[in-house]
């Protein structure tokens, strides 16, 4: 398969949001670490200031970073926060803080947008924690078109497809089936902390979309160094008996 470099950007991304594990190995997450239980905090705040569900926020957070915050390299912190140092690597855009926000031409430029809506600056959204949970509630809120915390879960996926950046309507539902699928199956460590919820699946995507988001992972030829990854397989597969 010879894709072209934007989709093999895509698939990437897609395929990094496609390792997520087990929800608690023994049944009992860890005590969460010092850094963890104020990231909660932030949720819980942006969560209310915004009026979007925290366990969005929560989930989204986990998808692109396991609460370990994006910083370009060279500009880590040292405060003690579980920074983890980005450059770009085979041609994929760095995302930035804990939400992964962007800044490309590929996945769109949620940071400088949300940054916006909170009224600080790009860099103020990228380095404070803090802030890049609110500009991400504040994006989640605005492609919510007027959604609330009271409205269903399943009723947010539009705007979770959105916040993926990728263009491509069925492959940003790849990113938001594995959002959805963290808060349904949920997730827990010292690092993080994703509460289950139970989300009606077929509700969001019809019986024979999630028939192909649940489906088998597939290896994809890529072309670039590293060039074999895994994806969810869309050909028609018969149904399992």
């Amino acid at each position: 398969m010879k894709l072209t470099v934007k989709a093999q950007l895509i698939v990437a991304l897609c395929a990094g949001l496609a390792t997520l594990p087990p929800a608690f190995a023994d049944g009992k997450p860890a005590e969460l670490s010092v850094s963890a239980k104020q990231y909660k905090q932030y949720f819980k705040e942006a969560s209310s200031e915004f009026n979007v569900p925290v366990e969005l926020l929560e989930s989204i957070a986990y998808a692109e970073t396991r609460w370990h915050p994006h910083v370009p390299k060279g500009k880590m912190k040292k405060n003690g926060e579980p920074e983890v140092e980005v450059e770009s690597h085979h041609g994929m855009p760095i995302s930035y803080g804990i939400m992964g926000l962007r800044d490309d031409p590929h996945f769109g430029h949620s940071l400088a947008q949300g940054a916006a809506l909170i009224r600080v600056t790009p860099e103020q959204a990228a380095s404070d924690t803090r802030s890049n949970i609110r500009a991400a509630a504040a994006l989640l809120a605005q492609y919510g078109n007027r959604k609330t915390r009271a409205f269903p879960l399943e009723d947010w996926e539009d705007a979770v497809a959105r916040y993926s950046g990728i263009p491509q309507r069925e492959i940003a539902q790849i990113y938001s089936y594995e959002i959805y699928t963290a808060i349904r199956q949920g997730r827990g460590s010292e690092q993080y902390r994703v509460g289950q919820k139970h989300v009606e699946m077929e509700r969001i995507y019809g019986k024979d979309k999630l028939r192909k988001l649940s489906a088998r992972r597939i290896t994809v030829e890529t072309g670039v160094p590293d060039p074999k990854i895994s994806a969810p397989d869309f050909a028609d597969t018969p149904n399992k008996k």
